[in-house]
């Protein structure tokens, strides 16, 4: 399954040990260009952005999540998800 796929249709995502609600998440998938932003959120303090280029670099693991350098791991999840 497509990353940006996966993206759009969560409402949260799990950063390593932490779930945030991102500010921005949106990428049309047909028309992503590598450089678009595809996730920005507030993590720790600190802003957490994340492009489409960044994602398609994405390691796909067992667990259905995604390993990601320079940020760790990724998982994207629905409300139901989390309950």
């Amino acid at each position: 399954m497509n990353i940006l796929h996966l993206l759009n249709e969560s409402e949260y995502i799990q950063v390593n040990n932490h779930f945030v609600k991102p500010e921005y998440h949106a990428s049309e998938e047909e028309f992503a260009d590598e450089d678009d932003v595809a996730i920005e959120a507030r993590l720790d303090g600190r802003e957490l952005i994340v492009t489409v280029g960044d994602l398609e670099g994405a390691q796909p693991l067992a667990d259905g999540g995604f390993w990601l350098e320079g940020v760790g791991y990724l998982r994207f999840l629905s409300r139901a998800s989390l309950h």
